[in-house]
């Protein structure tokens, strides 16, 4: 637990955070009351410092000049972006709530973050477990030095490491819970392998989080939450110019053109978007100049312009994607939590239990 802690300006903070908290309770997302008291003992403005805010007149840098603007912004129940270039962010606090209570933790176990970010969820676990029980990895070595920064100002001390998420960090396991502030498209086996047995591990997965609990060696099984989520991928996919080339890839190339069965908008239902991030993980999207584009690091791609798709590359994209929205509205559009997921060494796989047929193999991204 932390020894010391800094004092808010003039209380305010206080008062926003007791605000934020009551508001979590009361819609049912921060249930436990160990984790109601983490939560409450830990101060977000200490971790977003300043966050960005888009509209209509562009980017906008919200800090503490603003005072009670930017401290509303800080406690409000929503996603902040806290770096210029989108490489952070700080998750909805009802979601980690959710996420945390879903680690099923008891008290003494070791944890295993992966995904550092701001190093607020880091100080939610070592405000719960003690910070001698907490692990955190990121890839980026300048987030890294920024939390760690923030935890020592909070008064905790977890061991904060820059690492590939993907590898876990087996330095410091076995751990009996693992949790992912990143979205992810398939399961590393590495932490399995780091896991002891019945350890659990929750993660985002494609537009879910999943909950696994490990059943044998390298073996776990587990179902969805109810909730969407949208988290910043894992480090591995595309960096920012390869992106801007395959944008301008996806609107300026020729391709093969055909009436479309579905449009964009399959991508904006919550639903329909779980199933589709789970068979088609690779699939990005964009919008430019009211045109939806879509395309995956290989280099196919695909437009949607008045009721008709131009595609192109190496697969045809948008012929998969609908594909898998067919499967979905045939299986009655089942919502995320009536989905199960195995994960065994020789494969990974979705389903339903009462639709056999429905069943994924989730593969590994694409290098």
């Amino acid at each position: 637990m932390p020894t010391s802690r800094p004092t808010s300006n003039d209380g305010r903070a206080a008062e926003y955070l007791d605000r934020m908290v009551g508001g979590l309770v009361s819609s049912g997302a921060l249930v436990d009351p160990r984790w109601q008291a983490a939560f409450r003992a830990v101060p977000r403005h200490l971790f977003v410092p300043l966050f960005y805010r888009n509209d209509q007149q562009g980017s906008t840098v919200v800090d503490p000049a603003f005072g009670d603007e930017w401290l509303d912004g800080v406690y409000s129940d929503v996603h902040l972006v806290t770096t210029e270039d989108v490489r952070s962010s700080s998750t909805a606090p009802s979601l980690m709530a959710r996420m945390l209570e879903a680690l099923d933790l008891k008290g003494g176990e070791k944890v295993l973050e992966i995904g550092t970010g701001t190093g607020y969820n880091t100080a939610l676990l070592s405000e719960r477990l003690g910070a001698d029980h907490v692990t955190s990895v990121d890839i980026d070595p300048d987030l890294i030095a920024q939390a760690q920064e923030r935890l020592n100002l909070a008064g905790y001390a977890p061991l904060v490491v820059a690492a590939d998420g993907t590898g876990g960090y087996p330095g410091a396991g076995p751990y009996d819970a693992v949790i992912a502030t990143c979205r992810l498209d398939y399961i590393p086996a590495a932490w399995l392998s780091q896991l002891r047995p019945d350890g659990v591990i929750v993660t985002p997965l494609g537009a879910g989080i999943a909950v696994l609990r490990k059943t044998s060696t390298n073996d776990a099984a587990g179902a969805f939450l109810p909730a969407s989520a949208y988290f910043m991928p894992l480090r591995h996919q595309p960096e920012p110019a390869l992106i801007g080339d395959l944008i301008k890839l996806a609107l300026d190339s020729s391709g093969a053109t055909r009436p479309y069965r579905f449009d964009a908008s399959i991508y904006t239902d919550n639903e329909a978007r779980f199933w589709l991030d789970l068979t088609n993980p690779e699939v990005r999207t964009a919008t430019v100049d009211g045109v939806p584009l879509f395309f995956r690091a290989d280099g196919s791609w695909a437009r949607l312009t008045s009721n008709q798709v131009t595609q192109g590359g190496p697969i045809d994209l948008w012929d998969a994607v609908e594909t898998a929205h067919a499967t979905w509205l045939t299986a009655g559009r089942p919502p995320r939590e009536r989905y199960r997921l195995t994960v065994t060494n020789t494969s990974q796989a979705v389903f339903l239990t009462d639709q056999p047929t429905s069943t994924h193999h989730l593969k590994p991204p694409l290098e």
